[in-house]
């Protein structure tokens, strides 16, 4: 079985925070029901903690209040997420056997390095049994199977697709960008990314004077210049931004951490010459990603359309 779950016992439950025992435990609301499943506001503080721990002491701009209450809702969409996936699995009936669980519970330890003795320090720790941690286990086994039968199974990309990906990344040289020089502008939700950049097209105000003015990211004060990156370090939505741009062309306004962008292609730093076939085998992985990414927005998005929430 392929390992999905990554990382050290300790990041894995401090981002899985679960209930602790029940006498320990202070049920103060509820603030959202699933399906009839509830989500109280201890078990939505506990993922918080590790976030709300970073402003520990300090006095909070409305900017970071608001940036806040954005974090809060989206994990709460993600415990809701992860509820109706669990409830979908449990409803075909995907089955994990104890014998599995275990055996993901003995795959951590091993790779942790950790004994029976210290892997039982852990999670007293992370104040979580070990039933609840195998719990946890078994709803990701849970997830990742019914995901794999909903959405990985459905993905084809074909050679045209893959041909017409490798022509979009090549330069006007004929060359694969390497490296590029790109300059942002991260716009304040009082603006319109659509109406500035239909101001920078006409001429009416350059890309660097629309950044320093508007800009609420990286280059502020500096024309919005981010300098030469990596283009195989840049997430994929900003691929899809630039592609087909030419140096000097500005994206269409994307997402960019809840926040509209705009992306100018300054130029082309670094490039390779790189045949179609050594490419080929990213460039079918890039695209069965963005394939699954979107069939599986589409499942969930089907999934929350039939559930019953109530957020309180």
């Amino acid at each position: 079985m392929k390992r999905f779950i990554a990382g050290i016992l300790i990041s894995m439950t401090i981002c899985t925070a679960s209930i602790s025992n029940a006498e320990e435990k202070v049920v103060d609301g509820i603030v959202a029901v699933v399906n009839g499943e509830i989500v109280t506001m201890y078990e939505l503080n506990s993922k918080m903690a590790p976030i709300l721990k970073q402003f520990s002491g300090e006095n909070l701009s409305a900017v970071e209040v608001e940036r806040l209450k954005k974090i809060r809702q989206q994990i709460l969409d993600r415990m809701v997420t992860e509820i109706i996936i669990d409830q979908e699995s449990k409803r075909m009936k995907v089955d994990v056997t104890d014998q599995e669980v275990e055996g993901e519970v003995n795959a951590i330890k091993e790779k942790s390095n950790l004994s029976d003795a210290e892997f039982e320090r852990q999670l007293e720790l992370q104040k979580t049994s070990l039933d609840e941690f195998k719990d946890k286990i078994r709803k990701d086994i849970r997830k990742h199977r019914l995901l794999s039968y909903k959405v990985k199974n459905k993905v084809v990309v074909t050679d045209e697709e893959i041909k017409a990906a490798w022509n979009s990344t090549k330069t006007e040289q004929g060359n694969i960008a390497q490296n590029v020089h790109l300059k942002l502008i991260l716009f304040p939700p009082t603006t319109s990314a659509e109406e500035v950049r239909k101001d920078i097209i006409a001429g009416n105000i350059t890309f660097e004077d629309a950044a320093d003015k508007y800009t609420t990211g990286p280059g502020m004060g500096n024309g919005g210049d981010l300098g030469v990156l990596k283009w195989k370090d840049l997430a994929q939505t900003w691929h899809d931004a630039l592609d087909g741009l030419k140096p000097g062309d500005i994206s269409e306004p994307f997402e960019v951490q809840e926040s509209k962008a705009l992306l100018k292609l300054d130029s082309y730093e670094k490039t390779e010459k790189v045949s179609f076939e050594d490419s080929k085998e990213k460039l079918y992985d890039k695209l069965y990603q963005k394939k699954q990414d979107k069939l599986f927005s589409d499942f969930i998005k089907k999934l929350k359309e039939k559930a019953v929430i109530e957020y309180k």
